[in-house]
């Protein structure tokens, strides 16, 4: 599969954490910027709070009206600074979901970040806050299995895979983040009868529905671990189930024609190896095929059909996984990745209605093999045991010579 990247990204932190507070006050009392310089045309008066520090007592003592400008000043460019840097982050998330995407992700692993900063904080609203501005999302996200993902040093989290692994274990009964192959006694589904362990199927869900990776450090270049394939924004595009109807239908025409040119009865293992998706070729239908003079033609639709009964029973296979896989809590619980997990399914569903279509559309046109060729053989049958010999004319008349002597 190739895996194509993307190297673009937003860097709200680079980008609003650039603001300064000395600088936006000391502007708004120069009168460098606008807005403070327009609200104080007229010095106001009265007081506006008990100030402790001496400087500020010697000022208001000096000169109440200074004092009462630059108090207010002070607060006014506070203001504006908060409300500028809550601008600046909103545009970024903005620009983030148009451009990449993961913002969201990014947000899921600084809320981690800032749930562990309230618990250390000693119930201090204000260093929590201050701890939630310093958050980078390099501690990763909580994803399968309650593993941390995505982050600085951690493998990317890739949703379709991850999904599929989880969904394939909790279906076989086994830890969601398990690579081991179920056991043939423990086998009690098409998922394990197709796919002899998670990661196979999470590579052939991938291939057909594609894939790609997220990581949730604001930074991006703080996230390069794990080689291309866990780049931020790299992705493989999914090719379908064309490639894989192609190859079954290839596995078939070899097996079939193997079976049909060979001599004495097929064995179990020859005919296990057809891909039939649960359709049974038994050892009649390869006696019949032997036995039709149109034996080439029909072994092509056979394998073409039998095939396409293989494709549909993966694709009904790797639908159950997935969705048993967005049910896994960790996942379950990031709705990003939900939407990405349904977002495929529906990529699959019209994968499935395609193949539908292609398989109406191959039945408008022809029979079904199995049917006529074991049809043809009955009526062949049937001939040979009905038929009579005739006698020739010639036979009938010595016949009637042998009487006429007697």
């Amino acid at each position: 599969m190739q895996r194509l990247g993307v190297s673009a990204g937003i860097n709200s932190d680079l980008m609003c954490g650039n603001f300064d507070i000395k600088t936006t006050v000391g502007n708004q009392l120069n009168g460098l910027t606008s807005g403070f310089k327009d609200l104080m045309g007229e010095v106001m008066q009265g007081a506006t709070g008990a100030v402790s520090s001496l400087p500020g007592m010697i000022i208001q003592r000096a000169n109440p009206g200074l004092y009462d400008m630059i108090t207010n000043g002070i607060l006014q460019a506070g203001v504006s600074f908060d409300k500028s840097k809550l601008s600046c982050e909103a545009m970024s998330k903005k620009l983030a979901d148009y451009t990449m995407g993961d913002s969201a992700w990014t947000e899921s692993a600084v809320g981690d970040e800032y749930r562990e900063a309230i618990n250390r904080s000693g119930g201090d609203a204000t260093r929590a806050e201050q701890a939630k501005d310093k958050a980078t999302g390099e501690e990763g996200a909580t994803w399968i299995g309650g593993k941390k993902a995505g982050g600085k040093g951690q493998p990317a989290i890739q949703p379709v895979r991850d999904m599929a692994k989880a969904g394939y274990n909790m279906l076989n009964g086994q830890p969601v983040t398990s690579n081991s192959s179920v056991a043939s006694s423990a086998c009690n589904g098409s998922s394990c009868q197709i796919f002899k362990n998670s990661d196979a199927a999470a590579t052939a869900i991938v291939q057909v529905l594609g894939d790609r990776s997220i990581r949730t450090c604001k930074d991006k270049s703080q996230c390069e671990s794990g080689g291309t394939d866990n780049a931020p924004g790299a992705s493989v595009a999914g090719t379908g189930f064309g490639p894989l109807l192609d190859e079954s239908t290839k596995v078939n025409l070899e097996a079939l024609s193997k079976l049909v040119s060979s001599q004495g009865a097929p064995s179990a293992e020859e005919l296990g190896k057809l891909k039939t998706g649960g359709l049974p070729v038994t050892r009649g239908v390869i006696e019949a095929l032997r036995d039709d003079t149109d034996k080439n033609a029909l072994v092509q639709r056979l394998a073409g059909e039998l095939a396409m009964a293989h494709t549909i029973e993966t694709a009904l296979a790797m639908r159950r996984i997935l969705t048993t896989g967005e049910s896994e809590p960790n996942a379950a619980a990031q709705k990003q990745a939900i939407e990405e997990g349904d977002r495929r399914i529906d990529s699959l569903d019209r994968e499935l209605q395609a193949l539908k279509n292609e398989m109406e559309l191959r039945r408008a046109i022809s029979s079904n093999s199995l049917l006529v060729t074991l049809e043809r053989q009955e009526v062949r049958n049937s001939s040979n045991q009905m038929q009579q010999r005739t006698p020739s004319t010639d036979e009938g008349m010595n016949s009637l010579n042998q009487k006429g002597g007697e």
